[in-house]
């Protein structure tokens, strides 16, 4: 028998016993306390919604495409359950944590082999738990299904079987199910008029082509909307200079704290089972700055943009260096040093990753039998593909007490 939940944009979502099973092992309830959008809230007082609803979204998008795919009942299942877990993941507040998962620990939110495979975890009890709900690894291996499988659907990548269709790019690719979802729910919840992506038709221009997953030509048009869906939500919500800097100031405080303990591979890892009230309560307990930064975040006291500017607005020589962790770090130092304030309140904030691309924009479109991309059959996206360039921004933070001398500090640097 199925069960019904009444989700705000979906409407009623069907779960079957495999999806109930799932959706209350230990790790799944967990995501009802993981914030989806970190400290948008502190823009946007509506952007409270959670990792878990975004899950149930996402499975709920994933069951109409496989509907609509006609995937044989023998995939659909792992395919169904990667997409209710596919965020278990995260740390406390999202993204804002991912960062230092993967500088202390080498893995990201998409890395849950330690979930699927508890018995390879190599005794790292961070990772288990005696909590009285089931576990994701018990139910899968309840229901028979296969772990590699789940795991390649998450991470987008494709299994052993070669001979089938790939079904690798339906949760995690170019077009994807979780896109669909996050940003509809994103504009939804932060009251933002940027969300309008027709999910039911672009799922209808989804099909395969050579065993390959395609936007077929009446896909394009729902394709686009789903990129300038992007391109708005970017500088209005997911890089918003708020967000931004609270998003830094924590990071800072929690690297403090991690850094001070003997073993801040264990605790980084437990950061995996934490929520957003455990880390927050464990900050707020803790003395000097940690304690500090938690406290101006809750106050609402944030740092001040002291330089906040377009990427393409400096030289290319300085924008390279940029691109060096290391020479962000001197970078810093030296900027501090010169306006004589400690390099714990100077925050150097550069949005784009190294040689990131528009990844939408290379989804496959399958026009009169031919294989292109997206940018190549949409000029819409390929103007958005180069404005994306020019939006990401450098921006140096401080608090306001210090915002002049760092303000000069900072322009004479990147400027010189």
């Amino acid at each position: 028998m199925k069960k019904v939940i009444r989700d705000p944009l979906h409407g009623y979502i069907e779960f079957d016993e495999l999806a109930r099973a799932i959706i209350d092992t230990m790790e799944m309830q967990r995501l009802r306390r993981i914030r989806q959008l970190g400290f948008s809230y502190l823009v946007y007082p509506g952007a409270n919604h959670t990792r878990f609803e975004h899950s149930l979204g996402t499975y709920h998008l994933m069951c109409l495409l496989l509907n609509r795919l006609e995937v044989p009942a023998a995939e659909e299942q792992e395919l169904l359950v990667a997409a209710l877990i596919h965020d278990v993941g995260h740390g406390p507040y999202s993204h804002v944590t991912e960062p230092l998962l993967k500088k202390y620990t080498g893995k990201g939110h998409e890395d849950i082999e330690a979930v699927l495979f508890p018995e390879r975890a190599e005794h790292d009890e961070a990772l288990r738990s005696d909590a009285f709900a089931p576990t994701i690894a018990e139910v899968v291996e309840e229901f028979r299904l296969d772990k590699i499988e789940v795991l390649g659907y998450i991470k987008g990548e494709r299994a052993y079987f070669w001979t089938k269709r790939d079904l690798s790019r339906i949760l995690n690719g170019e077009i994807d199910v979780d896109k669909m979802d996050y940003l509809v729910r994103d504009s939804y919840y932060t009251g933002v008029a940027y969300g309008v992506v027709d999910n039911t038709r672009l799922i209808h221009g989804l099909d395969f082509v050579k065993d390959e997953l395609v936007i077929t030509e009446k896909g394009i048009l729902p394709a686009e909307y789903l990129l300038f869906s992007r391109f708005l939500m970017h500088p209005t919500v997911y890089n918003h200079h708020t967000g931004r800097i609270a998003q830094l100031m924590f990071t800072a405080a929690l690297e403090a704290l991690i850094g001070a303990k003997t073993e801040a591979h264990d605790f980084a890892a437990a950061l995996r089972t934490m929520d957003d009230a455990e880390i927050t309560i464990r900050l707020r307990n803790a003395e000097g700055y940690p304690q500090e930064i938690l406290r101006r975040i809750e106050a609402r006291r944030l740092f001040k943009r002291a330089v906040y500017t377009n990427l393409s607005d400096l030289d290319s020589g300085v924008v390279d260096a940029l691109w060096d962790d290391q020479k962000v770090q001197e970078l810093k130092e030296e900027l501090s040093q010169r306006a004589g304030v400690d390099p714990r309140y100077v925050l150097l904030d550069v949005q784009k990753p190294k040689d990131e691309v528009l990844a939408e924009s290379t989804a496959k479109v399958v026009v009169e039998n031919e294989f292109r991309s997206l940018r190549e059959v949409s000029s819409l996206v390929a103007m958005l593909s180069r404005e994306f360039e020019k939006r990401y921004k450098i921006g140096v933070y401080t608090p306001d007490e210090y915002r002049a001398e760092v303000k000069k500090a900072a322009e004479d640097m990147l400027w010189p």
